[in-house]
């Protein structure tokens, strides 16, 4: 009789993580064809000049890590598209993108550094740091590596979103509203 208990006890804690991952991942997990339609959907409304509709839309996947959309919020804070001018959010959203090691992502986060006060730049620097914890590659689960590009000999670093089941990217909606005001 004791062994049998003992054993169930065994199987319970061998089990139990298991069961609780899973569960994880599926609070934490959107199916990869319904995040692309959505993503497609909020880069065309930016493309369509809808700001205003396009932002919230564009702001989730930023969220979410997606350093696209990263870099088109830091451009519209910096542009003020669909809202006013916000130098600290564009600072922040354009630092996430440039894990992506992009030149052309860099020349606006490189003409905010050379054109605002350095006690200024300290502010937004901070800023900087606290998205790149949230919302950068390691916490959203990105993988970055050098790619090349058809017809390139240069490589590319890129980053993209890994799969935590079969056909699931991971997505942490609620952790990712931390820094909303």
């Amino acid at each position: 009789m004791n062994t049998i208990i003992l054993k169930l006890i065994m199987a319970i804690l061998v089990l139990s993580p298991l069961v609780f991952s899973n569960a994880t991942y599926a609070s934490n997990s959107l199916e990869i064809v319904t995040y692309n339609k959505a993503l497609k959907q909020a880069i065309r409304l930016y493309k369509n000049n809808e700001f205003e509709q396009a932002l919230p839309q564009l702001e989730l996947f930023a969220r979410r890590g997606d350093k696209m959309s990263q870099y088109i919020v830091g451009t519209m804070y910096l542009n003020a598209q669909g809202t006013k001018q916000d130098l600290l959010k564009s600072y922040a959203w354009l630092s996430v993108a440039n894990e992506q090691k992009s030149e052309v992502w860099e020349k606006p986060l490189i003409m905010l550094q050379e054109k605002l006060p350095k006690d200024y730049l300290v502010n937004l620097i901070s800023e900087g740091d606290k998205y790149l914890e949230l919302y950068g590659a390691k916490s959203q689960r990105l993988k970055c590596k050098n790619v090349r590009e058809l017809g390139s000999k240069k490589p590319t670093y890129r980053c993209k979103k890994m799969e935590v089941k079969n056909g699931h990217y991971y997505v942490d909606d609620e952790q990712s509203l931390a820094l909303i005001d």
